[in-house]
């Protein structure tokens, strides 16, 4: 029995949840990528500083929102930079996760990017 392709996703925003979803119940193996262990629904961050809503109620562990996917392992992890020609994603501790060969490699969100390009 041959191994299932492994899709690296980078980034636990709502594109990165929604590309996850959108593998549930696919033949793949599914690694999430993100620096925090939970995701942070912003639209509400609002009420938290007027006292309407706890913290609580606009972050939750991203293990728990896709812990129903048996096929999806979410790592904590700080992306460094994406290799294209050796196929690697490469992380911020000299580590690197292989990306399928025939799978373009794709990101939801390298929020890193955006601060760096704001500073």
């Amino acid at each position: 029995m041959s191994t299932p392709p492994h899709v690296v996703i980078v980034g636990g925003g709502f594109g990165g949840l929604y590309a996850a979803r959108a593998f549930d119940g696919a033949p793949v193996q599914v690694t999430l990528l993100d620096r925090h262990n939970y995701h942070l629904f912003q639209p509400m961050l609002y009420q938290v500083a007027t006292a309407a809503l706890s913290p609580g109620d606009v972050a939750s562990p991203t293990r728990w929102i896709l812990r129903h996917q048996k096929n999806v392992r979410v790592l904590l992890a700080q992306v460094d930079r994406v290799d294209p020609n050796a196929r690697l994603v490469l992380l911020d501790e000299s580590a690197g996760i292989p990306v399928e060969d025939g799978l373009p490699p794709s990101l939801a969100t390298l929020r890193r990017t955006a601060v760096a390009s704001a500073e």
